[in-house]
């Protein structure tokens, strides 16, 4: 739709500016046609030099990776990019660039095989993220984490709520390992299933096994309409759930 303004040309004006506009240079730049195959060429070789240096770093998918090999990662393609369209970015400099992030790359793998301090530094460690049925409220407090996400992971291993769970680890790579209680040790937790975790409130209408949405701390509750958590000051609570597990 088409506004007019008092002066009544407007519209005019703004079609002349558009025509004006160097459409050539917009989508071909200043480079002669030709160009674009030199482009087919050189994006051809950067992703064969890509693969072959991942190949080299010995890795596998991007399961295994850790966050100091996502920054090896990233810096390779900052490095593939250039090389594929800037023709005054030659090849065999993006190549050296990416030899000598495999040679440091290489030399900081041996030197944290050797030092477990230098190891945590740049990969980090494995952290408990629910100790028999509870958030670990020392590992994950002052970290962004983010309950749907984990909630998610949780589900896809056929987690119905956190009293199936003994333990919950959070490797370096990111994957969640667990533990889970036996059937017959299986006690009330948080569940973490969408229908039910959504019943959470802050009053308590009646007796019964609560679970505090936050940190999965389990108890027999009597009416009320406010209780203060004891381990994460939370105030909202959802019935707990004792189902067995069914992989």
């Amino acid at each position: 739709m088409v506004i007019f303004t008092s002066r009544g040309n407007f519209p005019i004006t703004l079609f002349k500016q558009i025509m004006e506009i160097d459409w050539h240079r917009i989508f071909f730049s200043d480079q002669p046609y030709t160009f674009f195959i030199e482009i087919v060429f050189r994006t051809f070789v950067m992703f064969f030099v890509v693969i072959v240096i991942l190949r080299l770093a010995g890795k596998r998918s991007v399961q295994q990776l850790s966050i100091f090999e996502i920054v090896m990662i990233i810096t390779l393609g900052s490095a593939a990019g250039d090389p594929m369209f800037y023709e005054d970015v030659g090849l065999l400099h993006a190549v050296l660039v990416f030899i000598i992030i495999l040679g440091f790359y290489r030399l900081l793998v041996y030197v944290i095989s050797k030092n477990e301090k230098v190891e945590e530094l740049l990969e980090g460690k494995a952290i408990y993220v629910i100790k028999e049925g509870m958030l670990c409220l020392d590992e994950v407090s002052g970290n962004e984490f983010g309950s749907d996400e984990f909630f998610a992971a949780l589900r896809v291993k056929n987690i119905e709520h956190f009293g199936q769970i003994r333990y919950a680890i959070l490797e370096d790579t990111g994957v969640i390992s667990v533990f889970y209680y036996a059937d017959e040790q299986v006690k009330p937790g948080l569940p973490i299933l969408p229908a039910e975790y959504e019943k959470k409130s802050k009053i308590i209408l009646e007796k019964g096994v609560y679970s505090c949405t936050y940190c999965g701390n389990t108890l027999l509750l009597m009416p009320s309409k406010k209780i203060v958590c004891e381990r994460c000051n939370g105030e909202e609570w959802v019935r707990a759930i004792d189902r067995k597990r069914i992989a």
